[in-house]
């Protein structure tokens, strides 16, 4: 017995020691590791310039999080990033000019002078076409492209692209990536300048409807304050797309190493805030939003990411073969048949404007008489007044998306008026809007459904009637008195995302009024 205690006894000695040399031994790899990480990041070139200049963000771990924010935003958790190159700014439409030059398709609002400046952030596009974007330029500088297209369509009948995480070639950024470089290497700290909020740093509707202040909509992407990377704009101005699936529980998962999101998903990840964010609050670092991917908005743009793989330099070739992105939907094909005033619409309907726009104003905050509400409220609210006065729900709804972004920016959406229903920023000179018609003030409502019934009662006019027997840019022309390819884009892609129903410039060719009104 005391024989086998002495074996037993060696036994355990021995392991003992042996884990403790393989531990140190594993301790002094990961050293060793770390010093050869150290030394290959320093020899990489702190910034490289192909296309667009791009600044060496070294990996490291962070808190990610916020114990003060929204619950999606918890727990506070530590995650490591590896490291990357990131764009100074987000893509401007100067930059995206090349792009368009080489075959690429133009972005919905790039006929739209306010927005195409080429210092500003480009926006109207998607997130397929963002993704387009970065192949094509991994093309260009002789890199491989991080996207694949797939035979699986999305949510709502878009084509779903696919990452190769193992690819050398440019990519949107993972929300942790986000994060770790909007923070500048600052610690709990909530922008990337520190806690204290100040307007001039970052592009926000801090106006409240008012016109004043530095910035009206977009601002120039170098407008704003660099945090200590060196970029630009990462708080502010645009919500930048990001490569990673959202969920909203995906940080209690415990993924920490490198994290690329969930695997599947019905919306992409936004970060940022933007020109429309109500509160210095939707700026902070740490604050998640999401969109459908193939959703566009006025306030929604991205910047490029490129990981280190091999050697690092600047190149660029001449020529390359890229077949450009095109909006497709399965839809067209299959229209989804449904009663338009049954719970089964108005669930669609809600299920749109949860994934497309939850930065809505109208889900944030309370204006007049308005009070919070949600998107099932709203769906509800908008096919009651419709209904009433036999207008296609979907109408309305696309009005709202073209004029504001369904309440996501612009002025009107303050005065409960996101239809911007007979509205001229030019007359917000001669005071604030009012109740009562005037012809030299603009129209606020008390709330959404005095606003939608007065723009009903309007749509019925015999002037809009007339109209709706021709085709879209027809009726168009007198509802926008200009011509505006951007407004007729955006409600036609309502019409086609909602329930796949063909509605186009010139198609139907005539009678367009038997897709906006309901007893035609």
């Amino acid at each position: 017995m005391v024989r086998f205690l002495k074996i037993f006894i060696f036994f355990i000695v021995f392991a003992g020691l042996l884990y403790f040399a393989i531990s140190a031994e594993r301790e002094e790899l990961g050293q060793q590791k770390e010093v050869d990480e150290a030394e290959e990041n320093y020899k990489l070139p702190k910034t490289i310039n192909g296309i667009k200049k791009m600044i060496l963000i070294i990996g490291g771990t962070f808190l990610m999080g916020d114990a003060n924010g929204f619950t999606d935003e918890l727990p506070v958790h530590t995650v490591t990033v590896r490291t990357f190159y990131m764009d100074e700014t987000p893509l401007t439409y100067a930059d995206f000019q090349k792009y368009i030059d080489a075959g690429g398709l133009q972005p919905k609002y790039w006929d739209y002078e306010t927005y195409n400046q080429p210092e500003h952030p480009v926006t109207g596009l998607n997130w397929y076409q963002a993704v387009d974007y970065c192949n094509w330029r991994s093309k260009v500088e002789g890199l491989s492209p991080a996207y694949k297209l797939t035979d699986q369509l999305d949510a709502w009948g878009y084509p779903l692209w696919e990452l190769d995480s193992l690819a050398n070639g440019y990519r949107l950024p993972s929300e942790a990536e986000f994060e770790y470089a909007a923070r500048g290497g600052l610690v709990d700290k909530s922008f990337p300048w520190g806690d204290e909020f100040n307007p001039s740093f970052a592009n926000l509707d801090n106006e409240k409807g008012i016109m004043k202040g530095e910035w009206w909509r977009l601002a120039k992407v170098k407008d704003q304050k660099p945090n200590n990377y060196g970029l630009y704009g990462m708080s502010g101005n645009i919500w930048h797309f990001c490569n990673d699936w959202y969920d909203p529980n995906y940080y209690t998962k415990d993924v920490t190493d490198n994290p690329l999101g969930p695997k599947t998903g019905r919306t992409k990840v936004l970060r940022g805030g933007s020109w429309g964010s109500i509160s210095p609050f939707y700026l902070r670092v740490a604050k998640r939003s999401y969109t459908a991917p193939s959703n566009y908005n006025y306030d929604i743009g991205f910047r490029c990411v490129r990981p280190v793989r091999g050697q690092v330099r600047d190149s660029m070739v001449t020529q390359v073969t890229h077949e450009f992105y095109q909006y497709k939907t399965s839809h067209y094909e299959n229209p989804i048949q449904v009663d338009l005033y049954k719970e089964e619409f108005i669930n669609r309907l809600s299920q749109f404007i949860t994934d497309y726009y939850p930065n809505c104003i109208y889900f944030q905050t309370r204006i007049d008489e308005q009070e919070i509400i949600n998107p099932k409220q709203i769906a509800e609210l908008i096919v009651e007044v419709t209904k009433e006065y036999h207008i296609h729900p979907l109408f309305l709804t696309g009005i709202m998306v073209a004029e504001s972004g369904f309440g996501n920016c612009s002025f009107p959406r303050w005065y409960n008026n996101p239809m911007a229903y007979h509205w001229q920023n030019g007359l917000m000179k001669n005071g604030l809007p009012t109740y009562e018609v005037t012809p030299l003030r603009n129209r606020k409502y008390k709330d959404l459904k005095k606003g939608f019934e007065t723009f009903m009662k309007g749509i019925r006019r015999d002037i809009y009637f007339r109209a709706a027997k021709e085709n879209l840019d027809t009726f168009h022309l007198l509802y926008v008195g200009y011509h505006a390819d951007e407004w007729m884009h955006t409600i036609s892609k309502v019409y086609q995302d909602v329930l796949g129903i063909r509605l186009e410039p010139n198609f139907p060719l005539q009678d367009v009024g038997k897709l906006i009104y309901t007893d035609w």
